[in-house]
């Protein structure tokens, strides 16, 4: 890759943690780039690689500001100059899939790499930091999430609940709880993506892992919904989009009453807001998921 500043260029990272930052040059940078392309995660993906080229020639040359969904669309994906990222979400999909290629490199090599490049949520600039200073920082952010003062940071989404159903009134119900649960989790104060963009994301694109960069969440809820005649099993989980880890779940159970649909969805939600929203870590071991009975 030519180099397009003079040697003696270098680039840092500023955190809100380390008012101290790294400083790199920009040959160190590259050199680490093209480490990142011999590995078997992006070997055998140009895109990826056009990529996180891309992201990286135009933040070294000064161009970050420039980086954009419409840009890398076009210049990286070939896309049409008529691409309309708020209709078409292969930006935000390839970029899932690599911050995921980049997290499984740095977890699966030695030590020894001088430079660790990341792409942070809700941006395509990369960043450029030591490996231990984006492992602190990793554990930080894990550490606050959910905690109540930084709710706000915080992006949630409601896939639509699974379900076998033909019958109107279960498919309401299987709708409503997706629904009422997203619209309560706001009164929470987290961000939360419109349920209305979730259930159209969710018909185009079946794995979680690509559902959540399309639309910029951090967390999902997903689940589903079993009928046994008049018996009702509501199952619910909590996921983390960057990893795919189930952090929390919980399984709902009762008897369907048709005459009372609002009165379950309302109960079902209290218990999962309950059981989310209260000021705790997520940095712990996956919850065990267990039998709750909904008085």
């Amino acid at each position: 890759m030519e180099d397009i500043c003079s040697q003696q260029t270098t680039f840092m990272l500023i955190t809100q943690n380390q008012p101290a930052a790294p400083i790199f040059p920009k040959e160190a940078i590259y050199e680490q780039l093209e480490r990142i392309f011999s590995h078997s995660s992006f070997a055998t993906s140009d895109i990826l690689k056009r990529f996180l080229s891309f992201v990286v020639d135009e933040t070294l040359a000064g161009h970050s500001n420039t980086i954009k969904e419409y840009t890398i669309g076009t210049q990286v994906l070939n896309k049409a100059i008529d691409f309309t990222p708020q209709h078409d979400a292969i930006v935000r999909i390839h970029a899932g899939r690599l911050r995921r290629a980049l997290n499984h490199y740095y977890k699966s090599t030695a030590n020894g790499d001088p430079v660790y490049i990341a792409i942070p949520k809700g941006s395509y600039v990369p960043v450029f930091t030591t490996r231990e200073a984006a492992v602190h920082e990793d554990e930080d952010r894990r550490h606050d999430v959910f905690t109540l003062h930084s709710k706000k940071h915080v992006v949630l989404g409601v896939i639509p609940f699974s379900h076998f159903e033909t019958d109107p009134l279960r498919i309401g119900f299987a709708h409503g709880l997706g629904v009422q649960l997203s619209t309560e989790l706001s009164h929470q104060n987290f961000s939360m993506v419109s349920y209305f963009t979730m259930s159209r994301i969710a018909k185009k694109i079946v794995d979680i892992r690509e559902i959540a960069p399309a639309v910029g969440a951090h967390f999902v809820f997903t689940g589903d919904i079993q009928y046994q005649e008049d018996n009702c099993r509501v199952n619910i989980q909590l996921i983390n989009a960057d990893t795919n880890q189930q952090l929390w779940g919980e399984t709902y159970q009762r008897k369907f009453n048709p005459v009372n649909v609002f009165g379950l969805q309302d109960q079902i939600v209290r218990k999962v807001i309950a059981a989310v929203a209260k000021p705790h870590t997520i940095d712990e071991k996956p919850a065990r998921i267990s039998m709750a009975t909904v008085a």
